[in-house]
């Protein structure tokens, strides 16, 4: 026999035997044979069992050149080591998700810390924010995640949301709300909620981004924007017709969620979020160009503005019918230096809207509704 042929068949074998070796490791580590009870709650982008750590000396400079993220086995944030422990669960997308702000410095962590010194107990805040989530998202937890999740019974959630559906969301955000794009295949689709393979190559795929600056999370940017960049001087022609229409419609999802928090006798807290989308120059309101798109046009700050406060009008009205509580933190003065861009806090920022709700939970009187609660009978 040649050399060539040689080599021919020791290539047919070597490919032969590796092959054979991804379908044996596919079927012992996959999900060929088995049903992944994780697979409808992987479809909507949770991270579960993952400590990562993000690159941040584009946000920090030298000060802080990295900050540890990490997810729990049930894809929660936080301390709480016991689902069980949990009192209040918050639920969010980006902002409440906070990937580039560390382990123990989430406006969660500020918030627990305090109301454990306030109340001399043991209360736990777990973060079940998800990045780019939208109404469609926090939604599609109740039914595709938290039934997952062992004796999950939160007093109270935490609605920190909004953020995401201002920009007239009209179906699920794609990659965010649902990992399937609307041109996937039925196979990739297929290869990627059972192949261990993809798993492992997502995760290492994550770890490669989390330790590169430039591509953390390419929706982040590095800095909030300049004041020269508000040139928005007015709402655009049909800014109330899609605010109107955008606003109907997460009514209807919200109405939705507070649904399943009742469900759960469980009670809620709506908090309104603040951002840089405008900014108030001489007595005048600008906005900045281009804040998004919505049907291949563009709409500016003052129009997300303008629909993010119609949304805070809805969700204040409906949480309060909802016997729950409502907070507005968008009212509140919060300083160019607490954001690293337009919508995300950084450190700063996270510390003082931890401070800001603590001071609202014992105004509005929840800090004394969670002592309440802690002396009521638990319900079977």
């Amino acid at each position: 026999m040649s050399s060539i042929k040689k080599i021919i068949f020791l290539l047919i074998g070597l490919i032969s035997a590796s092959l054979l070796g991804i379908v044996m490791l596919e079927l012992i580590f996959g999900s060929w044979l088995t049903e992944d009870k994780w697979k409808e709650a992987n479809s909507i982008n949770i991270i579960r069992d993952r400590q990562l750590t993000y690159s941040v000396k584009h946000i920090y400079g030298e000060e802080m050149k990295t900050v540890s993220y990490s997810r729990d086995e049930f894809g929660l944030r936080g301390g709480c080591k016991d689902p069980k422990d949990i009192t209040i669960l918050t639920l969010g997308g980006s902002t409440t998700d906070q990937r580039l702000t560390s382990d123990g410095k989430t406006y969660q962590d500020v918030l627990q810390a305090l109301l454990r010194e306030e109340m001399g107990g043991d209360i736990c805040i777990s973060n079940a924010g998800v990045d780019g989530h939208s109404t469609f998202g926090h939604l599609a937890s109740f039914d595709k995640w938290f039934p997952l999740i062992p004796r999950l019974k939160p007093k109270y959630f935490l609605l920190y949301i909004g953020i995401n559906d201002a920009g007239f969301v009209s179906k699920p955000i794609s990659v965010f709300d649902t990992y399937k794009r609307s041109t996937e295949s039925s196979l990739l689709s297929t290869l990627r909620e059972k192949s261990a393979l993809y798993q492992l190559l997502k995760k290492s795929r994550d770890i490669f981004l989390s330790l590169n600056s430039n591509n953390a999370y390419a929706e982040h940017s590095s800095r909030p924007p300049f004041e020269s960049e508000y040139t928005a001087q007015s709402l655009s022609a049909d800014a109330f017709s899609q605010v109107e229409k955008n606003s109907k419609a997460f009514q209807q999802r919200l109405i939705g969620i507070l649904g399943e928090i009742s469900n759960r006798d469980a009670t809620p807290i709506c908090v309104s979020q603040p951002h840089l989308a405008v900014s108030n120059r001489n007595g005048k309101t600008l906005g900045l160009p281009n804040m998004f798109y919505f049907e291949e046009k563009s709409y500016n700050g003052l129009d997300y503005e303008f629909s993010i406060n119609s949304l805070n009008a809805t969700m204040k009205k409906l949480c309060i019918q909802a016997d729950g509580f409502y907070i507005d933190i968008a009212a509140k003065s919060f300083e160019r230096g607490d954001y690293y861009d337009v919508v995300h806090m950084n450190s700063n920022g996270t510390l003082r809207l931890g401070k800001y709700l603590f001071e609202e939970f014992k105004t509005k009187g929840i800090i004394k509704d969670i002592k309440r609660s802690y002396d009521e009978p638990v319900k079977p």
